[in-house]
């Protein structure tokens, strides 16, 4: 799976907005010449008194909510979106909404097989985008097509309200059952 991913980083051009990326592939981009790079990162690098456990966006210094990325990028001003979902499947409703919303070309999610990706395609396909899955032994990456997606505000809206209650009955059932 790595090794298609350090392929796809050379082959790269135009804006890039990564998102928690492991150390080994950040080396491949450094090596890129013709991609521009946003980059979203943990607060590691922040300072140690802030408590503040939320995931930031890092672009010359700056630290931006995640919750509020549509505010800081502007719409279809990223060629190219690769996201660790390992690490981000926990800010998921925010996160697949402004990819679409950000994004004009292509959006590359990639994770252990621990996280379903057939949950991940569904929440995709509510914004009528083209999916290609490759599977590996360690996980798979998501290709998704975002030419022809559509976004709607009043859509996502609910699409937001739905993913919550889904959330909140999950939790009940953990909870009932152990």
């Amino acid at each position: 799976m790595f090794k298609r991913l350090k392929e796809l980083i050379k082959e790269l051009k135009g804006n890039i907005l990564i998102v928690e990326l492991d150390d080994k592939l950040m080396e491949e981009f450094n090596k890129n010449n013709q991609v521009n790079l946003f980059s979203i990162s943990s607060n590691k690098n922040s300072n140690p008194r802030k408590t503040n456990s939320k995931k930031k966006i890092t672009n010359k210094g700056k630290n931006i909510n995640i919750k509020k990325l549509r505010k800081y990028i502007n719409k279809n001003s990223t060629d190219v979106i690769i996201c660790n979902m390992n690490v981000m499947f926990k800010y998921y409703k925010y996160f697949i909404k402004d990819s679409i919303y950000i994004n004009n070309n292509l959006i590359y999610l990639y994770a252990n097989n621990d996280i379903d990706k057939d949950y991940l395609i569904k929440l995709y396909k509510r914004y009528k985008v083209i999916i290609e899955v490759f599977d590996y032994k360690e996980g798979y990456i998501l290709k998704i097509d975002n030419t022809k997606g559509k976004t709607n505000f009043f859509k996502d809206k609910i699409f937001f309200i739905k993913d919550t209650l889904y959330n909140i009955a999950e939790m009940i059932g953990n909870i009932l059952i152990s």
